[in-house]
């Protein structure tokens, strides 16, 4: 396919959208986008383009489809289109794009990612799924990204929610929600080969194959491996050593729908991973020194199986039920800690109208969680197992209050389990579409972040501080703690005056109440073993403070074959007994993508992420190039350079609690060769 109808073809945004088919790209009209393919662009360019913007396909606000312009909420929608064209090798790598999301990578293996603040390695207030599948991990409420992956080229979109989702979604989705989605087994039809290597990017290989059987079942199978080189170690790091941050994986998975009558649809997936990732941490021990610096390779296996049965009773009303199991496993070998976890998760959803004026929606939810873990001096928990329950109930109705025109989303989350008796999380939502090419939202929304595994039972010790040598810090789990409050307020609007052109601007301010904090107890001697003598830090609930700013993202398509990607993000807060700085007040994103010469594509990415007071980090500019050639139809060349203004330099500090030393980013390239068929 010539490049240039490759931009209007597929559903990127700002790109047209050809009148007639599905902007999601669905199964139904692969016929009809192979036809258009064959055309040449002489023809192409008599086909009738409609506005895309507003039309994109959403369903994580509401649980239920609708499109961008008709959501009162601040959304954004990464397509595959815009994953492609990134050359990004990992989930936070192709969160950057997105306005309001704060990502800055730790070490070579570890993240730090967030909406709207509060970030960090265990940020805690961001709901993160893959095809409904919730990953983030209860033991501290935040995500593990070292094993959070999939083939990048089975992606459909990744839907990201700023601000509070817990109306639907529950605890966790406080300042926003991710989800991601894997496109249907029938749009993956045939052969994917995918590899490459280069300076960081030491080697990664993917596959994928997809068929459909006799009786209609579409499936696929796919695998995938990377070997990621090591970070570079500040020049500041005064405990000799090289970087220990290298990051290998394997991961391999299925997935398959059919859809056994007119009126069902059923998809049963799973994946299977198995990686190290290397950890270079300063660690207390309970004998002079006082510490160690710890060299892990930290062993990680997990896997997972989902089933999803949609039945529909007729026009705008259906029920869905899904279920699912989690098992991971953890191993810190020089940290001496590991792991063992297991989640199990029912869930029941049904939508329904009710008269011509409501869209309702309601379900139920079960989810039990179990661990076993092993401690060591420097980290364990107490009790070293558990097993906890969880029960939710949520309710919402959209109603339209003039046709067309005004529309109310009034509803609430309900919840009681073993970490917290019992939370509701309501929200108002109002929508005003003078338009169809414009959209303006306001709402208010309460959520909550509920205790977790380590906030009652975690003891960690830290490395004593050289005036009071043998004399321990020791954060100290509390099983009073409360859940986390938050009272949101937002207001956006979406315009296109034009098809190729396209703006989206929110607004928010954020009041939060009972932030966890510490507070200092008096000096005792723990008789162990091993004795040690300790200074408690206990988490309290005494924090407070409030967020607010606002996020701009613009698309231009300047021409059929040429295409601008804006965005900026304002950012300020202020806090009480709460640790800040430690998400950038500006933020700029910026990417060109250009097809010329039938068949080459260049894509120029640039982002500014102002400094973090917090961790003493200073402000950087990053540029990142791309180039491919569609060498066949089947085979494309690709060149990655990224990081191209500067050597090296860090983009978040070293993490107190857990020692882990932060590594520098460095200046790379990869070249990727690409089979599909």
């Amino acid at each position: 396919m010539a490049p240039c109808s490759m931009l209007m073809a597929q559903g990127t945004p700002p790109a047209a959208v050809v009148d007639g088919l599905d902007p999601s790209g669905g199964g139904n009209d692969l016929d009809a986008l192979l036809d258009l393919a064959d055309k040449d662009i002489g023809n192409l360019s008599q086909v009738r383009v409609t506005a895309p913007a507003l039309q994109a396909e959403v369903s994580t606000v509401s649980r239920q489809t609708s499109t961008v312009g008709r959501t009162p909420a601040a959304v954004f929608v990464i397509t595959n289109e815009m994953i492609r064209r990134s050359g990004a090798r990992s989930i936070p790598e192709v969160l950057r794009m997105a306005p309001g999301v704060n990502v800055a990578r730790i070490d070579a293996n570890k993240w730090a990612v967030s909406i709207r603040g509060m970030n960090g390695r265990f940020a805690n207030k961001l709901l993160v799924q893959i095809d409904g599948r919730t990953v983030y991990t209860p033991l501290f409420g935040g995500v593990f990204w070292d094993v959070q992956d999939v083939l990048l080229e089975d992606v459909e979109r990744i839907e990201i929610v700023r601000g509070p989702g817990a109306t639907v979604w529950g605890a966790n989705a406080v300042n926003g929600v991710i989800n991601i989605l894997t496109k249907n087994a029938a749009d993956t039809q045939g052969a994917f080969v995918q590899g490459g290597g280069g300076t960081e990017e030491r080697g990664f290989v993917g596959a994928r194959y997809g068929a459909t059987t006799p009786s209609g079942t579409a499936w696929r199978v796919y695998g995938k491996g990377f070997d990621r080189d090591t970070g570079r170690l500040p020049d500041t790091y005064a405990h000799g050593h090289q970087a220990f941050d290298q990051w290998s994986m394997g991961r391999g998975g299925f997935r398959a729908d059919w859809s056994p009558t007119c009126c069902d649809k059923i998809t049963v997936q799973g994946d299977y991973y198995n990686g190290q990732a290397g950890s270079h941490s300063l660690i207390a021990t309970p004998s002079a020194p006082f510490s160690h610096v710890a060299l892990d390779n930290v062993d990680v296996v997990g896997g997972n199986g989902l089933v999803r049965w949609t039945h529909e009773l007729g026009d705008d009303s259906d029920w869905a039920f899904q279920t699912y199991y989690d098992r991971t496993e953890r191993d810190l070998q020089d940290f001496d800690f590991r792991e063992d976890r297991e989640t199990f998760d029912v869930d029941f959803q049904h939508r329904f109208p009710l008269g011509w004026r409501h869209r309702v929606i309601w379900g139920l939810g079960y989810r039990n969680l179990r661990d076993k873990t092993r401690g060591g001096f420097a980290l364990t928990l107490d009790p070293d197992r558990r097993s906890d329950d969880l029960f939710s109930y949520f309710l919402q109705d959209e109603i339209t209050l003039c046709e067309d025109r005004w529309y109310l989303t009034v509803g609430s989350k309900f919840s009681h389990g073993d970490y917290s008796p019992f939370e509701f999380q309501p929200t108002a939502r109002l929508l005003w579409t003078p338009s169809e090419r414009h959209s303006i939202w306001a709402s208010v929304s309460r959520a909550v972040r509920t205790p977790t595994r380590a906030d009652e039972n975690v003891v960690i010790s830290q490395i004593p501080d050289a005036a009071a040598p043998g004399v321990f810090p020791t954060v100290i789990g509390n099983r009073n703690t409360v859940s986390e409050d938050l009272m949101a307020y937002e207001a956006g609007i979406r315009v296109q005056p034009r098809d190729e052109f396209s703006w989206d601007l929110a607004a928010f301010y954020h009041q939060y109440e009972d932030l966890q904090t510490f507070a200092m107890g008096a000096p005792f001697l723990d008789l162990g073993p091993p004795a040690a003598f300790r200074v408690p830090l206990t988490l309290t609930n005494d924090g407070r403070g409030h967020t607010y700013g606002f996020e701009l993202a613009a698309n231009y398509e300047l021409t059929e074959c040429w295409r601008l990607f804006g965005a900026y993000t304002f950012f300020r807060d202020e806090y009480v007994n709460f640790e800040s700085g430690s998400s950038p007040r500006n933020q700029f994103y910026f990417q060109s993508s250009w097809n010329f010469c039938c068949d080459w594509e260049f894509d120029a990415m640039w982002r500014y992420v102002d400094n973090l007071p917090g961790q003493d980090i200073a402000a950087y500019n990053a540029i990142d190039l791309r180039l491919a050639w569609q060498a066949t139809p089947t085979l494309e060349f690709s060149a990655v350079a990224r990081h191209l203004l500067d050597s090296h330099h860090l983009e978040f500090g070293s993490d107190t609690f857990s020692g882990n030393q932060s590594t520098e980013v460095e200046s790379a390239v990869y070249g990727m060769a690409t089979w599909r068929y």
